[in-house]
């Protein structure tokens, strides 16, 4: 029997399917064989060597966003605290020294004998024992915010959608691209996630759960471009009226934000996820004011409507007109946000990533 190991790194080449959305490994080329599980579970061994109090917390945090995906899949996570190695048929999860901060090992088998036999067969995730890590949610230990540290739970996230038998996406907002800044944050915290093109993958390779999975979800990050084979994301911008330029840009409390002049219209940008099943229409959204980087509809609301349609498997990144209100304090720091699902009229597995904001200082 012939087997074969993809080792997917952050900073190599790899050969991955083409997809009109999220992306897999096929046997024998573009053949339609999805390198996947046999069923709809398996299991992620934990080293608790490697991980131990709050790293395993968010090693399992990772698992679990991973999990929160609109598929049957499943990654059932256990503990071992044995040693590891590449090749024994488990699925482990440990630290050692090594160039990327992240890998996943894939063991796959692809080959013809009477017919084409071909699946996954062992997934490891190393990460870098030398590098900084967090295992906090606070934007304030976060790199990609105002702290120095990796986020575990974040690569964890990517490297555990190679469970999956998800590959690379550098065309797409997507936590197989850049999963550093891949977040959904209101207030102090960001929280890693699966994302909408992720999840549209695992309905691909393995179906639609049963149960009911509706969540849409809004974010400040978008896709900027491609590095390699990873998409590169950056903050969300404010536009002119007439879109065709950005605001000036400022530092606001450490984090990108925007000068902008009261009594005009801008047009704030927003990343727009359907993370579930189904496509959703008539999607209530308001634009509210802030006084602070924690948005909710007890803030000032200064304009709203309705999204027509969001479906399941795209990232919609797009701009809103909103009229910032001439009352506003000249040369002081505001917090212009939105709330999706405004009116709760979608029974939502999580209804905690439905706000974002863009820090603004009015002139």
């Amino acid at each position: 029997m012939l087997r074969f190991t993809f080792l997917i790194a952050s900073v190599m080449a790899l050969l991955a399917q083409p997809a009109l959305s999220a992306s897999w490994l096929e046997c024998d080329g573009d053949s339609g064989k999805k390198l996947r599980w046999g069923g709809n579970s398996t299991t992620a061994r934990i080293n608790t060597t490697s991980f131990s109090g709050s790293n395993l917390t968010a090693v399992q945090r990772g698992i679990n966003a991973t999990n929160a995906n609109p598929s049957p899949f499943v990654i059932n996570a256990t503990t071992e605290t044995g040693g590891v190695s590449r090749g024994n048929g488990q699925n482990e999860i440990y630290a050692k020294n090594i160039s990327p901060p992240g890998v996943a090992q894939m063991n796959y088998h692809c080959y013809w004998f009477f017919g084409w036999h071909y699946g996954l067969d062992e997934v490891d995730i190393v990460l870098d024992s030398d590098r900084t890590w967090t295992s906090s949610t606070a934007k304030s230990s976060n790199f990609s915010y105002t702290g120095s540290a990796l986020p575990i739970d974040s690569v964890i996230t990517h490297e555990a959608g190679h469970f999956l038998g998800l590959m690379h996406v550098n065309w797409e907002y997507n936590v197989m691209g850049d999963s550093w800044r891949h977040h959904h944050t209101n207030g102090t915290t960001a929280n890693i996630y699966f994302g909408e093109d992720a999840s549209h993958g695992s309905r691909v390779l393995y179906g639609n759960q049963s149960s009911t999975f509706n969540d849409v979800s809004v974010a400040h990050w978008r896709r900027t471009g491609a590095d390699g084979e990873y998409s590169s994301h950056d903050r969300v911008r404010i536009r002119n009226n007439a879109n065709t330029a950005n605001l000036t840009p400022i530092t606001i409390a450490g984090e990108p934000g925007f000068r902008v002049t009261r009594g005009t219209t801008v047009r704030p940008e927003f990343t727009l996820e359907n993370n579930g099943k189904t496509t959703h229409n008539n999607i209530a959204f308001g634009i509210y004011i802030s006084t602070n980087d924690f948005i909710s509809t007890s803030d000032r609301r200064i304009a709203g409507g309705t999204f027509g349609s969001l479906s399941p498997d795209d990232v919609h990144t797009t701009t809103i007109p909103v009229y910032i209100p001439g009352d506003l304090t000249v040369g002081q720091n505001y917090w212009l946000g939105i709330v999706i699902d405004e009116n709760n009229a979608i029974s939502e597995t999580n209804g905690d990533n439905n706000m974002a904001y863009i820090p603004i200082r009015i002139q």
